[in-house]
């Protein structure tokens, strides 16, 4: 598709985190418009050809014993990712560079109007969904390719040329958005008569629903009777210490819509809870309400409201329901402060919606141009797995494990999202006591547990000590 300057840029500037160039000179890279052709007077270089082609157009290739879709073909299938000839060039056989851009800055995304109910972009229309590779960090399976060639062009040129792994093994990532805090609030105990008059969706039988009813009202007249199921912190926190993990907790304030939450940040209660957070090492940072993905001032206004309401500048947000517009959101996130978002995953299909399992920068389509915001992009949602796709634990436990082994092969981040209030077993027998195993069982994998904040400190180190100037030639 012929990619701007700035668009290869942007690749390689990803690229460029994975490798110790040392000796080797990145000015020894052409990228061609037009098919290479031998004895044209191009020597000692690496060749990246562009497909002219706007939309993707997948062939399978053999790697490393797998079947993986490169989304821009130029060759056919069964070609060598890359060959050698005798000008002393390595030429690759299709577009990794836009292959990997395609998938990394969502540009997809920005092809369709078409939204969810929530105003999310679809799994549904993805080529994620087409080519079944969800579970696949694509853009570091092109990344490995580019870089076998390069290993490749250094070693006959006698140059040295070192990979890079931004964590040993793998890092974890566990993050929890507090989107409701009272089970037994008076709305919620009101619901449950909707619910007995089939006015309201409910998975319970008419004899759970009266006894939840009951509870509820019991709890309101003797309060200190009994602990509200979904105000589970302090267990939280507990068990996540016991392990040697902070989370990150993000905090969603009630806005003039019942799908947001129902308490706010000057709530003494939430304010306490955010400052014995904050205090135990954990990260406290922004659940942006519905309305702010596509609203800066009101996005800009809840951080406002948070600061004045606890005095500490949180630098992480995840958008409400994953709602999210590709540049805009990221954008008013930039205008307001925010360090990072962790927000990009499929509601409907856990995995790599970026096809990436590193932090990475995303792109504004609109300026063409990288942004300074960093995406730590969320892997697992326990609702993806429970509810989206009805795996059960043991499909979860499954789904986890195949994305951990994804992270692992490539030094990459398994990044998990559970809701406090995904945590009670009163409506999911059991979860409790599976969510403690989950944890326990990711942590004996030697994962190496990290906030958010800093996987953020990390990376801009990682990128002051990798920083390439990428002069391409062009022809």
């Amino acid at each position: 598709m012929y990619l701007s300057e700035n668009k290869i840029k942007y690749v390689f500037h990803h690229l460029w985190n994975h490798l110790s160039l040392s000796s080797f000179d990145p000015n020894e890279i052409v990228i061609l418009k037009t098919p290479y052709q031998p004895g044209s007077g191009i020597k000692n270089k690496l060749i990246f050809p562009l497909s002219p082609d706007e939309s993707p157009h997948p062939i399978e290739v053999h790697f490393h014993g797998q079947q993986l879709p490169v989304l821009f073909a130029l060759g056919k299938e069964g070609d060598l990712v890359y060959r050698a000839d005798p000008d002393g060039n390595i030429i690759f056989s299709h577009d990794l560079l836009s292959s990997a851009f395609y998938l990394l800055s969502g540009q997809q995304e920005t092809e369709t109007d078409k939204k969810d109910q929530y105003g999310r972009y679809p799994y549904d229309l993805s080529i994620q969904k087409q080519l079944d590779i969800a579970h696949l960090p694509l853009v570091n399976y092109y990344f490995e390719m580019i870089m076998e060639g390069i290993e490749a062009y250094a070693k006959s040129k006698n140059k040295q040329v070192q990979r890079r792994r931004l964590f040993k093994n793998f890092g974890f990532f566990l993050s929890h958005d507090v989107d409701r805090v009272a089970y037994y609030h008076p709305l919620y105990i009101l619901y449950r008569i909707k619910q007995f008059l089939g006015l309201a969706p409910s998975n319970y039988s008419k004899s759970k629903i009266i006894k939840l009813f009951f509870q509820g009202i019991f709890y309101h007249l003797n309060p200190n009777g009994r602990e509200d199921p979904w105000w589970n912190f302090d267990w939280m926190m507990k068990i996540e210490k016991e392990l040697g993990i902070r989370s990150a907790f993000y905090f969603l304030k009630q806005e003039d819509r019942f799908d947001n939450s129902l308490y706010q940040y000057h709530h003494k209660k939430i304010k306490h809870l955010i400052t014995t957070l904050n205090d135990e090492g954990f990260e406290v940072g922004l659940h942006g309400t519905m309305r702010t993905a596509t609203d800066g001032k009101r996005l800009l206004q809840q951080k406002n409201e948070f600061i004045q309401s606890t005095n500490l500048q949180p630098k992480g947000i995840r958008q409400h329901y994953l709602r999210f517009s590709i540049p805009q959101t990221f954008k008013h996130q930039m205008a307001a402060g925010f360090r990072y978002d962790t927000s990009l995953t499929f509601a409907e299909r856990d995995g790599f919606r970026n096809g990436y399992c590193w932090p990475f920068h995303p792109y504004d389509f609109e300026s063409d141009e990288m942004m300074d915001i960093w995406e730590i992009p969320l892997v697992m949602m326990e609702v993806s797995a429970l509810n989206y796709r009805q795996t059960g634990f043991s499909g979860l436990q499954k789904a986890a494990e195949q994305h951990i082994q994804e992270a692992q092969r490539f030094g990459g981040i398994f990044s998990l999202l559970w809701h406090n209030c995904r945590l009670n077993d009163i409506e999911v027998p059991g979860v409790s006591a599976f969510y403690k195993l989950l944890l326990k069982s990711i942590i004996e994998k030697k994962a190496e547990p990290m906030r958010g904040i800093d996987i953020c400190d990390r990376m801009d180190g990682w990128e002051q000590e990798s920083s390439q100037s990428t002069f391409l030639e062009m022809k």
